[in-house]
């Protein structure tokens, strides 16, 4: 068994969230897909940005908005889960005023197509 602590990971602003890399976990195992925590802080929203993976949220805590290329949106509460297909802009905003809004990102490649 592996253990990684909240406490001692390090946190990085990407994207205008704080970001805790899940995997690929250095040195014990790389799946094809990798996969972070995402934290948007009350009233912030992170910039719009786009993939060339496509990319799932699943929403842990918090209430907001997802939207899509600027003409999609959604609320967003516990429990949702959002897909994202590749290269569509999106942007995760925290409605809260004094809760942040935390999702898990699954984020992989689809396989190519042979011709």
């Amino acid at each position: 068994m592996y253990v990684r602590s909240a406490e001692t990971d390090p946190i990085i602003r990407k994207n205008g969230c704080d970001i805790r890399q899940l995997y690929p976990w250095d040195d014990v195992v790389t799946p094809p897909w990798n996969s972070t925590m995402c934290t948007v802080r009350p009233l912030e929203s992170s910039t719009e940005h786009h993939h060339a993976t496509d990319e799932t949220f699943i929403f842990l805590a918090g209430r907001g908005t997802v939207s899509i290329n600027g003409t999609q949106e959604r609320t967003v509460e516990p429990g949702d889960l959002v897909y994202i297909p590749n290269g569509n802009d999106h942007v995760v905003t925290n409605t809260s005023e004094r809760d942040p809004l935390r999702f898990i990102s699954i984020y992989w490649l689809q396989p190519e197509v042979p011709a």
